[in-house]
């Protein structure tokens, strides 16, 4: 069995078992390695490729894993764009084992507590330092925190007393009432650690509420 698994891989092949039984997660494509090994017909091939993605699964904390797989030339395009988000099954005794299903639409997920890419945003908000938030580019994540709130990714330009403007990518909860400020230059006040990484950051949207009420 360990040799056609293993063959099967080479080849960019998922087990059924896995597509039919696996869990259902979201996950986030970060990297794309495409192999010199392909499958089909020159007229309809498909490209082995490594994939890195970011795995999401219901109560369970944000994870990587990589998986080898073989997609349709005429495909692979549409999953090269950064943060593209897929549905993918995961072996529900060892989630490591990934493998993207093209099949399905990528399903709402709840974040775990223990997510540590989001545990943090209350603190933030609570020991951080003022500072202001430029929204360059944001997208629904399609994933709920604990409390049921929407998360959104962003690309932001963080500007903050002593350093020059910097930019990150994170993830955050938004409150229905903001969703209205998220766009393209949109300037608003958020808060940093002081001796946190660039991404301990988390937009204070009760200030930006606060500020768009004042002068609207």
């Amino acid at each position: 069995m360990g040799l056609f698994k293993k063959m099967r891989e080479l080849g960019g092949g998922v087990s059924k078992d896995l597509m039919q039984n696996g869990l259902l997660g979201r996950g986030i494509i970060t990297d794309i390695q495409q192999t010199n090994v392909s499958t089909g017909v020159d007229f309809d091939p498909s490209h082995v490729c490594v994939f890195t993605m970011e795995v999401a699964l219901d109560n369970v904390p944000r994870y990587t894993a990589t998986c080898r797989q073989s997609v349709k030339a005429t495909i692979l395009p549409q999953l090269a764009s950064p943060g593209t988000t897929v549905a993918v099954r995961v072996n529900p005794t060892d989630h490591s084992e990934v493998a993207i299903d093209l099949g399905q639409a990528p399903p709402e997920v709840t974040l775990s507590e223990q997510d540590g890419k989001v545990g943090s945003a209350a603190q933030i908000l609570e020991e951080g330092v003022p500072c202001h938030a430029v929204i360059v580019q944001s997208q629904p994540l399609g994933m709920k925190n604990k409390a049921g709130v929407d998360m959104h990714a962003f690309m932001l330009t963080i500007m903050r007393e002593g350093r020059p403007p910097y930019q990150v990518q994170v993830g955050m909860p938004v409150p229905p009432d903001a969703v209205p400020l998220i766009y393209p230059g949109n300037k608003v006040p958020a808060k940093c650690l002081a001796d946190g990484q660039d991404h301990d950051v988390v937009i204070d949207w009760q200030a930006a509420l606060t500020e768009a009420t004042a002068t609207g």
